[in-house]
């Protein structure tokens, strides 16, 4: 990199320290490497997090999906039971009709007698 570091003034010919070096020293160094390697562990942990979080979702959307066939168990069954009782509740009161029907007549009957 000698050529790419060459100062533009013509008058001095002496090499620029490499790019990569220039305005750093050990410690900025080391202290970046340091930063660079506590954002490494923090991004792992990241991950780790994240990864937990998918298996609690794919937990969450099995138990939604348990519920749901659940409540549509329900839902027939409650229709089902609904038609029962509304078939019942007709016949009790057809059967009550009938009784006060025939008792009526019955009465009007042993009335003429």
């Amino acid at each position: 990199f000698y050529f790419l570091n060459k100062q533009t003034n013509n008058n001095c010919m002496d090499p620029l320290p490499p790019v990569s070096r220039i305005g750093w020293d050990d410690q900025k160094i080391m202290r970046t490497r340091r930063e660079l390697n506590s954002v490494k562990v923090i991004m792992k942990e990241n991950v780790q997090k994240i990864m937990e979080r998918q298996g609690k979702l794919d937990d969450l959307v099995e138990r939604a999906q348990k519920l749901e066939e659940a409540s549509d168990v329900y839902v027939k069954c409650a229709v089902k039971i609904k038609r029962e009782m509304s078939w019942k509740h007709k016949m009790i009161r057809y059967s009550i009709i009938a009784v006060s029907s025939v008792s009526a007549f019955a009465g009007v009957a042993y009335s003429l007698l």
